[in-house]
């Protein structure tokens, strides 16, 4: 297998791990707005009011609940620079192990290397 078809396999690769990384994340958005889940909503500290809310907004309950009185210091610290990292606006960890594309430059020293080895290897 040449370099170039290689390079052209990890690219697909990529793309179809890209893709399916995308529908999984529109599938788990579409599920997280579900509104199936019972909860009782406080409004003041006395009064409390059961309501029907989305699984998403369930699921930040219990990481709010777990960074405020989770049992285990470490996963209860790991909670709370989520909820920190997210309330400052950053976002969460996107596929890292994808392969990068090189850049333009890149690609023209690569190939002004590739051209120079030729003439030294023919000479």
């Amino acid at each position: 297998m040449s370099k170039k078809e290689k390079e052209n396999k990890q690219l697909l690769e990529a793309g179809q791990k890209s893709r399916a990384g995308r529908l999984f994340s529109e599938y788990l958005r579409g599920i997280g707005n579900e509104k199936t889940e019972v909860t009782t909503i406080f409004t003041d500290p006395d009064t409390g009011e059961k309501r029907i809310i989305s699984k998403a907004e369930m699921l930040m309950r219990y990481i709010w609940e777990q960074a405020l009185d989770g049992s285990d210091e470490k996963a209860r610290l790991e909670y709370i620079k989520l909820i920190l990292d997210r309330c400052e606006g950053k976002t969460g960890v996107q596929e890292s192990n994808l392969p990068k594309r090189p850049s333009i430059p890149d690609k023209v020293s690569k190939k002004g290397k590739d051209r120079l080895n030729r003439i030294a290897n023919n000479e």
